[in-house]
């Protein structure tokens, strides 16, 4: 590797969720900026080039067709190398918990914006009950079954994503 050096301003957000990301990721700031410059440039550097941040090391060996499967998989589920295919799903199975992707990560944060949403018009309700009675008129059944079945298909969108994410580390997950 050279001695060349990138540098960009980032606001105070940008630079929170840029560290955020890569230890979510389990990667240093350096080496997943390298990692996403070589994906947009393949003629920029080698992937194999990029060491991840380690505690420890377990080597495990596969076979040519296991290895394939695995890369196959990481790249389908949308994870950045196989390294972290491989830990995440070290960490379901050890934990028995959800690992989410980062595409699922932003549909699960989607979602509380939905919820906040959400949350924002049963309070206007409530507060129209609650100031006036006489206005409780102007809310209808039809707007709080249409509240009930956004709040019903939220869920079944939630609960969705949690069991493929449970389905792909076969784990148990009860749903309430």
């Amino acid at each position: 590797m050279g001695d060349n050096i990138v540098k960009t301003r980032l606001s105070d957000l940008e630079k929170s969720n840029w560290q955020q990301f890569c230890k979510d990721s389990g990667i240093s700031q350096s080496n997943m900026l390298r990692m996403m410059i070589n994906k947009v440039t393949p003629e920029a550097g080698n992937d194999a080039e990029i060491n991840e941040l380690k505690t420890d090391r377990v080597s495990v060996r596969l076979t040519k067709h296991c290895l394939q499967k695995v890369q196959q998989q990481a790249i389908a589920e949308g994870y950045l190398s196989q390294s972290n295919w491989v830990r995440a799903s070290i960490m379901a199975n050890l934990y028995r918990e959800p690992v989410l992707t980062d595409d699922e990560m932003q549909v699960l944060r989607d979602s509380n914006r939905q919820l906040a949403a959400l949350g924002r018009n049963l309070n206007q309700i409530a507060r129209v009950l609650n100031i006036d009675f006489r206005h409780s008129d102007k809310i209808t059944r039809e707007m709080i079954e249409m509240l009930d079945n956004k709040i019903a298909d939220h869920k079944s969108m939630v609960n969705k994503l949690i069991n493929q994410n449970c389905k792909r580390w076969e784990l148990e997950f009860s749903d309430e």
